[in-house]
């Protein structure tokens, strides 16, 4: 994780020292990356997923404030690793997209932001799930011979490995 203190050396013949801006210092240590440029490739790439490309397949023109927001959104899930930053991108990404594709007029793009919505939603999950580790409930009914109500009926956590 990025430090205040921590510095960079280039390559090259002579190495010089490097300290990353104070301003980014925050965003890299939420990101849980080492450097300026990494923290700054994930931010864009996931603008790039969300506002895509103009008609000639130049990227567009994203605001300082679009940028902000989503690395806000990605720093508000509190990835805890580089993997979990990583899934920040894709809910982000995924969930801004659906939302743009869901207030489209036509019918086969809100489909489709339905689909990113519901993969979003996907996403929240599988990290919970390696937050949290999956669990599972297995239930155990008691009867007596004949048909009829449980007499008692007992759940287990079962904690997946």
């Amino acid at each position: 994780m990025a430090k205040a203190s921590k510095t960079y050396p280039t390559p090259g013949k002579f190495m010089h020292e490097i300290t990353p801006p104070k301003a980014l210092l925050p965003l890299m240590q939420a990101f849980h990356v080492d450097s300026e440029k990494a923290a700054k490739a994930l931010i864009k790439e996931t603008a790039r997923a969300i506002f895509g490309t103009d008609i000639l397949g130049s990227d567009k023109d994203i605001s300082k404030e679009e940028l902000e927001g989503i690395a806000s959104l990605m720093k508000g899930i509190h990835p805890k690793d580089a993997l979990e930053t990583l899934y920040a991108a894709q809910i982000v990404a995924s969930h801004m997209l659906g939302m743009r594709k869901l207030s489209s007029n036509f019918s086969d793009d809100q489909c489709l932001g339905l689909k990113l919505l519901r993969f979003s939603g996907e996403a929240m999950q599988q990290l919970d799930k390696k937050r949290n580790g999956g669990m599972q409930n297995i239930t155990v009914n008691y009867n007596h011979n004949d048909h009829g109500n449980a007499l008692m009926q007992t759940v287990i956590p079962v904690k997946e490995v």
